[in-house]
């Protein structure tokens, strides 16, 4: 299989195995360790000599874009699947996605994804426009599906990147995975980078992983904290992609964050505010 899959990992080496034992066996398979501690480094270079994976250790925790971008550094061949390590791939799930990038139009291939028990988990959205921006302040978006910012697959800007494949030469001509932030929203920057391309986006329906989402994030962030750096990273993505309508559109969505937080006045809307506001403060 001309197919290297690229599994970023920290402080996890339970979650990381079943994620490798569920790979096709032909598959170039690279560990990348993100800075653990040396027990787990350990376990995960016994686990990678065990299975034939490769192991890359960073002595410090680059984040998810410069952990990936390490491990493609080290891969070999032509198509790359970025994998979150809480992933499991169900049968014939990495073969589904690579056949969809035989189409020289599909510049990434997406599954669907399924929560640990069971539910429907494929996130996907659209690209924050002014229109969907000022849906969201204005609450319009809630009367109106075309407002909103999420969507089905079929209609999608963007979609969730737990498990992503993408061919070599499209990953090189849009930079790599993008570096601009430690973690959140990479997914929406490599959408909107490879449509840039004139490139399109595929959903594969029938090729199924399993997600246990936000493993890391919980193990060292309150859901708070998770909402806060979520928002941040949207806002400052959407700003950046949008250009003048982009700083229009993420101000006007900024808005509508502030207001249910002052109706609502839970912590977690307090905290979606927060990020809103700081991601349009930051560079």
């Amino acid at each position: 299989m001309d197919t290297s899959i690229i599994v970023l990992t920290w402080e996890d080496h339970e979650r990381t195995t079943a994620c490798v034992q569920s790979m096709p066996s032909n598959a170039e398979i690279i560990v990348v360790d993100n800075g653990s501690r040396p027990e787990v480094s350990d376990a995960l270079r016994a686990m990678c000599a065990a299975t034939e994976a490769r192991y890359i250790r960073s002595e410090e925790n680059l984040g998810y874009s410069k952990g990936m971008n390490l491990g493609v550094r080290h891969s070999t061949r032509s198509n790359v699947i970025l994998a979150n390590n809480d992933v499991v791939a169900m049968d014939g799930a990495v073969t589904m996605l690579v056949d969809a990038l035989r189409d020289p139009k599909i510049g990434a291939a997406f599954p669907s994804v399924r929560n640990s028990d069971g539910s429907e988990g494929t996130d996907a959205g659209r690209f924050l426009s002014v229109r969907v921006g000022l849906g969201h302040a204005t609450g319009l978006g809630v009367l109106f599906e075309r407002l909103r910012i999420n969507t089905t697959p079929d209609k999608a800007d963007w979609l969730s990147g737990p498990f992503v494949a993408i061919r070599r030469e499209t990953l090189d001509a849009i930079g790599g995975v993008d570096e601009s932030a430690f973690f959140y929203s990479e997914d929406l920057r490599l959408c909107w980078a490879v449509r840039q391309l004139g490139l399109d986006l595929a959903f594969v329906r029938e090729a199924v992983i399993v997600h246990e989402n936000d493993t890391t994030s919980k193990r060292v962030w309150s859901r708070e904290e998770i909402s806060r750096r979520q928002t941040r990273e949207f806002i400052r993505a959407s700003r950046v992609q949008g250009g003048r309508r982009g700083k229009v559109a993420t101000t006007a969505y900024a808005a509508g964050t502030v207001v249910r937080a002052a109706v609502a006045r839970t912590s977690v809307r307090k905290a979606i505010a927060q990020g809103a506001i700081e991601g349009l403060r930051t560079p």
